[in-house]
């Protein structure tokens, strides 16, 4: 089970903060099709991008795509699991629940582990939906890790695909969660197998 590394999502969340001091303008960002960019994973999986984001290396060790604007303070990153090795392991701990999709099951691990060490201020219900046909759940919730004096936004979305589940995880800060709200939204709707 691949779990995001405390001190890199630490380190992470403090480089966002300082990097701009979170100064700049809220206003609801609104972008086109034309300022995204489509990027691939390994014949996995694409996902549209806003040009303004650049591929990252040091956000997750797990994670198989990484994208960042340390100015916009915008981040994304995705971690994708085999779907019949995390079904199997949960089914013998005895933590799957068989009255849950498979995407919720994915939610519900993936949740407890990640916010273990961060303080929820807010967190919105887990909304189903599909995504270019296949099972999803979003949450969206506001929190503080410990040595970062911000809330940080996440909007995280649990997807189950054919053969892997993934765990998409979008963040900025609290503060300027109305201003990219609808394009973390949109990125996630058009994450697609390939």
């Amino acid at each position: 089970m691949k779990k995001l590394p405390a001190i890199v999502l630490t380190f992470s969340l403090a480089f966002l903060v300082y990097s701009c001091g979170g100064i700049g303008e809220k206003k609801a960002e609104e972008l086109d099709v034309s300022e995204f960019k489509t990027e691939q994973v390994e014949g996995m999986y694409e996902i549209d991008i806003p040009n303004y984001m650049k591929e990252a290396f040091d956000l997750n060790d797990d994670a198989s795509l990484q994208f960042q604007n340390i100015y916009k303070e915008t981040y994304i990153a995705i971690i994708d699991e085999d779907k019949s090795d995390f079904i199997e392991v949960f089914k013998d701990l005895n933590e799957y629940d068989d009255g849950l999709s498979v995407a919720g099951n994915y939610r519900n691990i993936q949740m407890q582990y990640f916010t273990e060490g961060i303080q929820i201020d807010e967190r919105s219900e887990p909304q189903k939906m599909t995504i270019n046909g296949m099972d999803a759940e979003q949450v969206e919730f506001t929190g503080r890790v410990p040595e970062v004096d911000y809330d940080i936004y996440y909007l995280m979305t649990f997807i189950e695909g054919q053969d892997d589940v993934y765990m998409m995880m979008e963040w900025t800060l609290a503060n300027f969660k109305d201003k990219y709200q609808s394009t973390f939204k949109q990125m996630a709707d058009t994450f697609k197998e390939i």
